[in-house]
């Protein structure tokens, strides 16, 4: 069950970011540009603490300057915590972010 649990958070997260970057920001007469969504999935175990983590993040840039000098990327992480321990359990982290680049 938790794990169908974390597989529906993880489909939210990605439509959500595909959502957001596909959503036009300028008036519907200028053309439409091509959005790239970075994801990156990873896994990482640790023997000694008998943990494992699982996270998904993805980024995706949000708005540009004509002159390209000016960005805005946002990002979503999902990380899972499983440890092999019964009392500790499993525990998730959710994080959103917003970068702005001035070049």
């Amino acid at each position: 069950m938790q794990t169908l649990h974390i597989c529906w958070l993880l489909l939210v997260l990605i439509v959500g970011i595909a959502c957001v970057a596909g959503a036009p920001l300028a008036s519907p007469a200028t053309s439409r540009q091509r959005r790239q969504i970075d994801l990156t999935l990873s896994a990482d175990h640790n023997d000694k603490d008998d943990e494992t983590e699982l996270a998904l993040e993805a980024i995706a840039g949000l708005w540009s300057s004509a002159d390209s000098r000016t960005k805005i990327d946002g990002s979503a992480r999902v990380v899972h915590r499983a440890s092999g321990q019964l009392e500790s359990g499993s525990s998730q982290d959710w994080r959103l972010g917003v970068r702005v680049v001035f070049t």
